[in-house]
Formats: structure tokens, sequence, C-alpha cells
């Protein structure tokens, strides 16, 4: 098995390889740690898998590359595609409850869950750009993040509970009236990131 970390390859110790795909990123991703980068991608027999879970579930592998990223070009590279990304979201969510009152559930269902997966992306690169940039989820200037968490979980229970009892209508009224405005609230934590991830190291 060839394993490289970008264009080098790497000699990794018997009980590294013994312990499976996981125990290989992790040694890998150390690696990458100390040289500044983060794994962006990870490449087995010329695809890409992307994914670590994906990686971790192979089974097979001849050849694995793992490609990093700086993680300097990381913080404002996902910093700037989250920023781009949050009115698309508030668009998709009032498209949602635009289908919900037009009865076309099949539709507003198919769309929710695309936001649904949006949002999880959103949450998931804001959080580890907040570790990157060693940002205090208590720290904002903007507002009580834990408290803005608690009124989103509050109203993602609202509209699940909802969509469990068929009340698409009210679906339709807590994604505009509720959930929207939650996106547009988060997006000024967002913003603070930003500032961070601007400001120059020292």
């Amino acid at each position: 098995m060839r394993i490289r970390l970008d264009d080098v390859d790497l000699a990794l110790s018997s009980d590294i390889l013994n312990g499976g795909k996981e125990a290989i990123y992790d040694a890998v991703k150390r690696l990458a740690l100390d040289g500044g980068g983060v794994i962006a991608d990870i490449v087995v027999d010329g695809e890409s898998v992307p994914e670590e879970s994906a990686f971790c579930a192979l089974s097979g592998g001849l050849d694995i590359r793992f490609v990093t990223q700086p993680i300097k070009n990381l913080i404002p590279e996902s910093v700037a595609e989250g920023e781009r990304y949050i009115p698309l979201l508030e668009n998709g969510l009032e498209s949602v409850a635009t289908l919900f009152e037009q009865e076309n559930d099949q539709g507003a269902l198919a769309r929710f869950t695309q936001c649904v997966d949006g949002i999880d992306w959103l949450m998931s690169v804001f959080g580890k750009c907040c570790v990157l940039l060693n940002i205090r989820l208590d720290s904002f200037k903007c507002g009580n993040y834990n408290e803005y968490i608690g009124d989103f979980n509050k109203a993602q229970k609202d509209i699940l509970s909802s969509l469990e009892n068929g009340k698409n209508m009210r679906v339709a009224f807590l994604v505009r009236d509720e959930l929207i405005p939650l996106i547009n609230r988060f997006s000024r934590f967002w913003n603070e990131v930003k500032e961070q991830a601007e400001t120059p190291l020292q």
C-alpha cells in the first residue's frame, strides 16, 4: 500500500497500518497539522473520497493520497463560502414556505431536506472556524450564541413536530417567521468570525 501526504510518500508504522483506515487517517491528520495544514481531500486509487467517514469505511485501496490545504488559506475561504451561502439558504427556506402554502408538499419536503443539509454544513464550518481562530462561543459581541442555539433548536423542534403531525401550513409559518429570521441573525455571528479571519496574525 502506498500512502502519500500531498506528494510525499509516508512510511507509517505497522501498528498504524494494522489499525485500519481510521488509524491511518488520524496519523496523517496529525502530520498535516504539524505542517500547518488540514486534510482537504483523500484520493484512493484515483477516486476522490473527501469525507473522513467514507474513507474509514473503505475496505480496500492500494494508492492513498491525502491532499492538504494550509489552515491560513482554509479559514478565509470557508468564511467567504459561508457568507455567499447564507442568502441562498434564506431564499431556499422562503421557497420551502411557499411550496407548502401551495400544497406542493413533495417539492417542499425535498427542498427542506436540502436546506437542513445546508444548515448542518454551515454550523459545522462555523464551529471549525471558531476552533481554528480560537474564538470562544461566549465571546461574541453581537449576542449570546448559546441563547441563539437554544432558540434555533426550539424552532427546529417545533418544525419537525409540525411535519410529523402533517401541519404543513404551520410549517410554512414557522419557516418564514422563525427559521429565516434565525438564519439572518446567525449571519451576525458569521460576520464577527469574518472580521477575526481578516485580522492579520500577530
